[in-house]
């Protein structure tokens, strides 16, 4: 018996605890002893601008933030500019850790102009680096102001036909609107078409 109410160094499983009141009263309690791996983070470049955080040990449910911003349970984050980054995670225990990450913000790369000719080289136009907005909005147009191509997302490509023709060699146009709720920059400017 001790008179302190804290024990230290208990292995995990199952334990009781007596207590005794000075009248005389004896009551005995059973509890469990649960042992977590300690929690750990690790922080990494992902894709094209993006962070990727990978918890484990701890209690689980994870919650990670970014920047001290709201707390969310999607470990990638998509960062807007360069800098120093810091994520913390935090367990269902309130147990937590942070680590920060240096990362260097890479724009989109816009084509000046493309080769539809078949050779497996410049065959096609799309801008570069845009896996991170599946939502990018592409429009190209002809120089009398003709919508002929329309991005349906970030995968999608163009070969230089309207209507299933050719078109001739020529500057074309193009609005890019990232479609990002963070980043709604607009691009505009022409490219051109070698035939």
């Amino acid at each position: 018996m001790q008179l302190e109410p804290t024990f230290d160094n208990l292995t995990g499983g199952e334990h009781y605890i007596t207590v005794v009141h000075n009248n005389g009263c004896i009551n005995t309690l059973t509890f469990e002893v649960t042992i977590f791996d300690p929690l750990t983070l690790e922080v990494r470049q992902g894709e094209i601008n993006q962070i990727d955080a990978l918890a484990l040990g701890g209690s689980g449910n994870y919650t990670y933030s970014y920047n001290d911003g709201p707390e969310t349970i999607e470990n990638t984050f998509y960062i807007l500019e360069t800098g120093t980054y810091s994520v913390t995670v935090t367990d269902e225990n309130g147990c937590s850790i942070t680590q920060e990450i240096f990362m260097e913000f890479i724009d989109i790369d816009i084509p000046k102009f493309f080769t539809p000719d078949g050779d497996g080289l410049n065959d096609t136009w799309a801008p570069d680096n845009i896996t991170q907005y599946p939502n990018i909005f592409i429009k190209i147009f002809d120089r009398c102001g003709r919508s002929l191509f329309f991005f349906n997302g970030n995968q999608d490509s163009w070969d230089g036909q309207y209507q299933l023709q050719d078109l001739p060699t020529g500057d074309y146009w193009y609005i890019i609107r990232l479609n990002g709720e963070a980043d709604q920059r607009e691009f505009v400017g022409n490219f051109t078409l070698y035939r």
